[in-house]
């Protein structure tokens, strides 16, 4: 075989015949000749090549005196040989593997790369830019998604790039600017209302619309979460459990096509089936054994371990924790730069060790490499290898001949040697290309295969560099109807993987050097209605796949068309500001609960016992409170308070015979003494004077320090501040 060009060996598999006196196998090889092989006690086996015709001929139990008479029975099933080599002969190919990278969709770089590896987009979407107000339309969804789904003039469709969006309300927790805010809230919404019925059942009909937005959109590939807390990443505040069941129940109902991912390991999203988007990935100070047991590295290792298999696993990598903490190691991990990472060896080995480890399918961040430097382009392209998936076919096997009407069916065996799977529902089709223009002339899905159940090796080895668990090999096995119209002839027999919702164009390939640019990948000559003169391909000049320019894939135009629609009708609500003389603490902004126990919860309910919302909302504690638990409160824009004089006051109750202690931090650090606020099963007012004598260096912080090594319930309602020395 010379070389690439022909990239396989091809032979013909039968359809097994049971014959009480002979059974056969064919295969395609070259020569005559004719061989007995040493019989066994009760039986002779023999076989011939005749006509190109290798075929094995086992004689059933005769006695060996007999065997004379069995050669004229050899002559005759040659003789047969000769003249069937059509309806049951089969073609077995097995192609020789790319060993390159491949710049494949769904995995990878999460930055588009005109020049380099990366198909995928994460975008921030401000929940005002696709909802002005409660009664918006999905439209607005759709027009926003066209907007932010170009790039260079081209629609993502045109570059085979896919978006992973995420909306968000609260940027860090400040303003921002004019040109850049960082607060989101439509109008018609109080800011930083994370808790109030009201907000909750906004929360449904937004993810509600978005799943009518993005569940078909063939531009989406997976949705992040976002929508609570800084950046979307559920911290400040973090979700309390009756909305993370909210969120659970509303995403499942809304989006049944596309993976959800979510920040952090709550029971909720991983029992859903939910991944994840993992904001500090590689970084050394939050890896086993040492690192924080609530961060993904610990519970992937030790409580959900096949997360990966549900959903993909994805993030960013934190370069800037790289340069500035020195606990991050930056020489002994992946450097500070992914410029670094992608030239250093042991930097690129680091990453590729996490990245098996923990079955990344793409990374942010990471994704900001030079492109146009060889050097670090070639790097890249290990890193491309590891992530996500990798379809290698070791073998592949179809009929040397069939009918128009009849089906078409197809056997490979087949590994997945990168980390992850593949997440989507994308179909494997089978294709009959005109040998001159290598275009298809018929194509159609294989039922029968499902591309996800293709799983990786699994129980990463680090010092071993490998899976201890091996990429299995999987027999996938589908077959396609023909149609009665299909013109007699010859054709090039080939595969590909379609976009399901992109039209049903191939999209992603196989690790094989057989490849048309285009997206299919052939594998020899088949004959309809006949067979053909030869299966082999013979001089036939493969294409890479690493990159191939030509694929793309199909947005609906009715979905292309949807432009911003007009603005509902909105009564605002203005911005709460704080007065030191009236009020400080804004009665609609959440307390966000640190935990220093795995068995605490903060739980928010609208019962309390004073009208308005700061006396209606009830903040509630539930649980072990460990030791170092507390419940605070922090001011927008990283607000402080001035020096001079306050007073605090408020509603408690809980657990009889246990006490709360009040004080007031500059960032985590006291600067008030703290006060004991004893428990009792009724509601009671209490009120605290203190003095801010010295400006504070960082932000104000108002809380609640929760009992050491105690349970129990602490509630609290009605909290206000005001300045009191009148300055």
């Amino acid at each position: 075989m010379p070389g690439k060009s022909l990239g396989a060996a091809s032979k013909r598999l039968p359809k097994f015949t049971p014959c009480s006196a002979v059974s056969t196998v064919r295969e395609i090889t070259d020569g005559v000749s004719f061989h007995a092989v040493r019989p066994t006690a009760r039986t002779l086996l023999y076989w011939c090549r005749i006509q190109g015709v290798r075929r094995w001929s086992v004689l059933g139990t005769m006695k060996m005196k007999h065997a004379v008479f069995c050669l004229g029975l050899i002559s005759a099933v040659a003789a047969v040989a000769a003249g069937a080599q059509g309806a049951d002969a089969w073609v077995t190919v097995k192609p020789e593997e790319f060993e390159e990278a491949i710049n494949n969709p769904l995995k990878g770089f999460r930055s588009y790369h005109r020049n380099g590896y990366g198909l995928i987009e994460r975008r921030y979407i401000g929940w005002n830019s696709i909802e002005f107000s409660a009664e918006d339309t999905v439209e607005r969804i759709i027009a926003r998604t066209n907007e932010i789904t170009r790039r260079g003039g081209k629609c993502f469709g045109e570059l085979n790039v896919k978006l992973v969006p995420r909306v968000y309300l609260d940027w860090d927790g400040t303003l921002g600017t004019a040109q850049r805010p960082k607060q989101h809230w439509p109008a018609d919404m109080a800011e930083f209302d994370y808790d109030s019925p009201a907000f909750h059942e906004r929360l449904n009909r937004l993810i509600a619309k978005l799943g009518q937005a993005w569940d078909d959109d063939p531009r989406i590939f997976a949705v992040q979460m976002g929508l609570i807390g800084y950046w979307g990443e559920h911290h400040n505040p973090a979700p309390t459990q009756a909305q993370r069941h909210l969120l659970t129940d509303a995403f499942q109902k809304a989006f049944k096509n596309k993976p959800i991912l979510v920040r952090h390991t709550d029971a909720e999203f991983m029992e859903a089936g939910f991944g994840i988007y993992y904001d500090t990935f590689g970084y050394v100070g939050r890896e086993p054994p040492d690192g924080d047991k609530h961060q993904f590295p610990w519970q992937a290792t030790h409580v959900y371990r096949d997360i990966w298999k549900h959903a993909p696993i994805e993030g960013e990598v934190e370069y800037n924790w790289q340069k500035d903490r020195e606990e991050a190691d930056p020489e002994g991990t992946f450097g500070r730069t992914p410029d670094e990472t992608m030239t250093v060896p042991a930097y690129r080995r680091y990453m590729i060790d996490k990245i098996r480890r923990y079955h990344a399918s793409y990374l942010g961040w990471i994704s900001g490499y030079t492109s146009d430097d060889p050097a670090v382009l070639e790097g890249a392209a290990e890193l491309q290898k590891a992530f996500g998936y990798r379809f290698v076919i070791d073998s592949l096997s179809y009929p040397e001949t069939c009918q128009p009407g009849g089906d078409m069916p197809v056997r490979m065996i087949v590994r997945n040697t990168g980390s992850a799977p593949f997440y989507l529902n994308w179909p494997v089709a089978v294709a009959l290309l005109d040998p001159q223009t290598r275009k298809p002339v018929w194509s159609a899905p294989l039922d029968g295969i499902d591309i996800r159940q293709w799983l990786p090796g699994q129980a990463w080895d680090s010092d071993a560099f490998a899976y201890r668990i091996a990429a299995k090999q999987y027999d996938a096995s589908g077959s396609a109807k023909l149609p009665l119209e299909l013109p007699a002839g010859e054709y090039l027999l080939a595969i590909g993987i379609l976009d399901r919702q992109g039209g049903m164009v191939p999209s992603v390939r196989f690790a094989i050097q057989n490849y048309f640019a285009g997206g299919w990948h052939p594998f020899g000559f088949i004959g309809v209605g006949a067979a053909p003169r030869d299966t082999a391909l013979k001089d036939v000049v493969f294409d890479s796949p690493a990159f191939d320019r030509t694929l793309s894939y199909h947005v609906p135009a009715e979905l292309l068309a949807v432009r911003p629609p007009p603005a509902p009708d909105i009564t605002p609500v203005a911005r709460w500001e704080p007065d030191p003389q009236v009020e400080l603490i804004d009665p609609w902004r959440y307390w966000t609960l640190v935990r220093r126990s795995d068995n605490i919860e903060k739980r928010v309910s609208a019962d309390g016992p004073v009208e308005g919302p700061a006396g209606r909302r009830v903040l509630s504690v539930v649980g072990d409170f460990g030791r170092g638990s507390n419940l605070s409160y922090t001011f927008f824009n990283h607000g402080k308070i001035d020096p001079g004089r306050y007073r605090f006051s408020c509603r408690v109750k809980g657990t009889p015979g246990l006490t709360v202690r009040f004080d007031v931090a500059d960032g985590w650090r006291n600067v008030i003494n703290g006060v004991a606020v004893p428990l009792s099963a009724q509601w009671r007012e209490h009120q605290i004077e203190f003095d801010i004598k010295v400006a504070f260096e960082k932000e104000t912080r108002l809380r609640f320090g929760l009992p050491a090594d105690a349970s129990g319930q602490f509630h609290l309602t009605d909290p206000r501040l005001r300045k009191i020395d009148g300055n």
